[in-house]
């Protein structure tokens, strides 16, 4: 379900874009082959277009098309070929609701008529654009077309996450913006080989688009193959203690619901997420007599378990992989008055995504049964962390885990099917099917293009 207030924007970016093909509509009655190269390279574009790594959505290729047919057949024929449909398989599959392909489709039509009219009114003639010489209104068109296009859709997302405008741009774009710098030239070269040779060599360009393609591919695929990686360390850590493993996933989730409660960048939750279920590697290093043991723990046993953070973090480093969540990991049993370990780190020296780390993995550790006792109550859980506020915890974190446990029972919801099985007995075989079988199904998603 859309927001109301994002419900609204798309609507006017709607209407907005319906005016302008009101107006543009004659050039319908003056279409030519040269239209149908184009459309069949805005088709061909769209084709291509690579999922965002984050939230729901895809950047297309077809921009530089659009901006393209704006600039050398004018703001009319623009705004229509931003009309034209997309052959991307998430449309075509019905992922993407219609109000979303409609908004897209309006925006693009808005950028094409946008580009088309700026080229013009800096006095740009089409006539004039030449490979030799540098146009001023064609490149201020370019720039403006791809700062309309991203503007535009950067707007509909911080309206949709409920997000500023600056942290939508670092979640969910930085990581494409390179892309539009590249692409920007080749839209530039397109409207300036049309003047000289035609439609027939835009044909060419598809090229470029799709090289352009193929490395912001690979960027997401990069980033897939972080998420497998930490999957296959917590698969090794399912077939060491299938508690612990579980124990991990919870952590995880329950980290990433507090952080997105506090309201704190996506991409700050989604590293908390992954210090969760990281949080308890280091106990593969740990002897099974000690972890399992069902006993009091003697003193250098004691000082044995209590390695695995440095463990687990050293682990971290060596693979590579999970960025700053090394150093939460390595401090998620330090206490808010200094006498945790390994560190002795006291207070606000405790990195914040740590200290929900540890509300989180004190929760869990006390609504689960172990072998050595049975599960509390959640009622009883919270009763223990609050009196723990202020020594163990860090109280502002506390008071927002209490505020976010008034509204939802995260034990029984983990219980209900709403995350990991909290079953400590799972069979390793299932952990490794269900890897297997999204791994399959990524694949199997994927273009054989590519």
């Amino acid at each position: 379900m859309y927001p109301k207030r994002m419900r609204i924007y798309m609507g006017c970016v709607g209407l907005a874009s319906a005016l302008v093909l009101w107006q543009s509509r004659a050039v319908l009655w003056h279409l030519d082959l040269t239209i149908v190269i184009f459309a069949a390279a805005a088709l061909v574009s769209s084709l291509v277009s690579v999922e965002m790594m984050r939230g729901q959505g895809a950047v297309s290729l077809v921009l530089p098309v659009v901006l393209t047919v704006g600039v050398v057949l004018g703001p009319a024929a623009g705004a229509w070929m931003g009309t034209i449909p997309t052959m991307n398989q998430r449309e075509l599959s019905g992922k993407v609701k219609w109000p979303s392909v409609l908004f897209n489709r309006a925006q693009f039509s808005l950028v094409g008529w946008g580009s088309g009219e700026i080229f013009r009114w800096l006095g740009g003639n089409p006539r004039s654009l030449v490979l030799t010489g540098l146009s001023g209104p064609l490149l201020v068109a370019s720039i403006m077309a791809f700062l309309l296009n991203f503007v535009l859709n950067l707007v509909a997302v911080s309206l949709r996450e409920d997000r500023p405008l600056r942290e939508i741009t670092r979640v969910y774009y930085k990581w494409m913006l390179p892309s539009f710098f590249v692409m920007l030239p080749v839209a530039y070269l397109m409207a300036a080989v049309y003047r000289k040779s035609g439609p027939w060599p835009e044909l060419i360009f598809l090229l470029p688009l799709i090289a352009i393609r193929t490395w912001m591919v690979l960027v997401k695929r990069i980033h897939d193959m972080y998420d497998h990686t930490i999957r296959v360390l917590l698969v090794g850590l399912d077939a060491k203690d299938p508690y612990t493993f579980g124990h991990s996933m919870r952590v995880g989730q329950y980290g990433a619901v507090l952080a997105r409660f506090m309201k704190l960048p996506e991409d700050v939750v989604e590293q908390i997420r992954h210090a969760g279920m990281l949080h308890d590697i280091g106990k593969m290093a740990i002897p099974d007599n000690i972890l399992n043991k069902r006993e009091r723990l003697t003193i250098p046993e004691t000082f044995t378990i209590q390695r695995h953070p440095v463990l687990g973090s050293s682990m971290l480093t060596q693979v590579q992989i999970a960025g700053c969540a090394r150093d939460w990991v390595l401090h998620h049993h330090e206490r808010w008055d200094g006498t945790g370990y390994p560190d002795n780190m006291s207070g606000l020296e405790i990195p914040l995504e740590t200290r929900i780390v540890s509300v989180v993995d004190a929760y869990d550790a006390m609504t689960s049964d172990r072998p050595y006792r049975k599960a509390m109550s959640h009622e009883a859980a919270l009763s223990e962390i609050a009196e723990e506020s202020g020594t163990q915890f860090d109280p502002i974190v506390v008071e927002q885990f209490l505020q976010l446990c008034a509204t939802v029972n995260l034990a029984a919801e983990e219980g209900a099917g709403h995350g990991w099985d909290r079953t400590p007995n799972i069979p390793i075989e299932e952990i490794q099917a269900e890897y297997e079988r999204e791994l399959k199904e990524y694949l199997e998603q994927q273009d054989p293009s590519e």
